[in-house]
């Protein structure tokens, strides 16, 4: 077996563990948000009467608050959002590095030389600006947008019917398992964003490495950017070889489970 069959072995074991771990991303972030449902359990005890529900005269207060339930989602969201890409960034670097260094010898990190790495890749992600116009802050500002308008239209609707607090709790979390699935789309995109990353710049920081290639995502779809430039033979070295410097293969199109191998120089194969 050559090293480059040795290395594309690894790295193809690396994108599975990394599927792996994305799971367990995602269910964190669900959880963490998750959190705020105990902040509007204590908000409606505050304004509910002795009878257990709250007065329609209070609605238009209660409505106001949840301006503060919405900050409290976008503090939950964007402190797991950016646990969840350094904990990316430090499992790929580190896979990465320990990979080489088992194919071809190369030298592995010094501790130093990761936590700069994984630095610059955590800046990337979280300040990198997508086809919506946004950066990864915006994004979990409007999950938590969404959120607070439904959480709005249920609240206005069980106060107007009369419910009882404990109604309107049950009805708060089922708000929250309807939006789970944004979460974890937003875990997906961001994650999967961070590990291909974290993939190219170690690249582009070694000199075994000459080029990545792209891999399609799970989904399998010919309409997907990632099968596209799988397929794509943009210079001349093959179809689905890229530079590393190639931003758009970090972040082909949401929700894309597509990962990065690495074409070795031709002296260590």
């Amino acid at each position: 077996m050559t090293n480059q069959e040795k290395l594309d072995a690894i790295m193809e074991k690396m994108a599975k563990d990394y599927r792996k771990l994305n799971a367990t991303q995602q269910a964190f972030a669900i959880k963490e948000i998750a959190r705020v449902r105990g902040d509007i359990a204590d908000l409606l005890a505050d304004f509910a009467a002795d009878d257990g529900t709250i007065k329609r005269q209070r609605l238009s207060r209660l409505l106001r608050e949840l301006t503060e339930i919405e900050d409290l989602v976008r503090d939950y969201g964007v402190t797991a959002i950016d646990a969840i890409i350094k904990e990316t960034a430090g499992f790929t670097t580190t896979a990465v590095s320990a990979g080489l260094a088992a194919t071809v010898g190369a030298k592995a990190l010094t501790s130093a030389q990761m936590e700069r790495v994984n630095r610059d890749i955590f800046e990337y992600v979280v300040k990198r600006f997508g086809d919506d116009g946004l950066v990864l802050s915006d994004r979990v500002w409007r999950l938590s947008g969404d959120m607070r308008d439904e959480l709005s239209k249920v609240l206005r609707a069980d106060i107007l019917r009369g419910e009882a607090v404990s109604t309107m709790i049950a009805n708060i979390r089922q708000v929250h398992d309807n939006e789970t699935w944004k979460i974890r789309r937003l875990v997906v995109t961001e994650g999967n964003t961070a590990y291909r990353t974290a993939t190219a710049m170690n690249a582009s920081r070694s000199d075994v490495v000459t080029a990545v290639r792209v891999h399609r995502g799970a989904a399998n779809r010919p309409e997907h950017r990632c099968t596209q430039l799988e397929r794509e033979d943009r210079y001349g070295m093959g179809a689905g070889l890229y530079l590393p410097s190639d931003r758009e293969i970090y972040n082909m199109h949401v929700n894309c489970t597509g990962y990065l191998t690495y074409g070795l120089n031709e002296d260590y194969l």
